[in-house]
């Protein structure tokens, strides 16, 4: 399963035994986890405005997830997946949200995430 950043901040904030926390372990259960090599600047980014050491967060993202590299043809479905978004709606869909989508569906995952921009995909499970 592919985690968006948001996932990650979440499981970073929440403490394990809340219901937001336990909810995205549940939905994970065994699934082997994903990241694209450019959240690691998305969640490096987070650390420095929360004030949090950014290389302890991605050693321990490194720690449970495989990252995946960034690839010419991931960057061109981005752009593609970005426009399409757009056209359905989705208004704040970015460059950074289809690279994170086109990365997931690269290894033919599904892509878990708290934003509703993503709800016109349907490889994506919106908590």
């Amino acid at each position: 399963m592919f985690l968006d950043t948001n996932i990650l901040i979440d499981m970073l904030l929440s403490r394990e035994e809340t219901a937001r926390f336990r909810r995205i372990i549940e939905v994970i259960g065994n699934e082997h986890l994903y990241v694209s090599i450019f959240q690691i600047g998305e969640l490096s980014d987070w650390c420095l405005m929360a004030e949090l050491d950014p290389l302890e967060s991605v050693t321990r993202l490194k720690e449970v997830a495989s990252i995946i590299p960034l690839t010419e043809s991931i960057c061109l479905n981005a752009s593609r997946i970005k426009d399409d978004m757009r056209k359905k709606g989705a208004s704040k869909f970015g460059l950074g949200d289809g690279i994170v989508l086109a990365s997931a569906r690269s290894i033919n995952q599904e892509l878990l995430t708290t934003d509703i921009d993503f709800n016109e995909a349907e490889d994506a499970i919106i908590l």
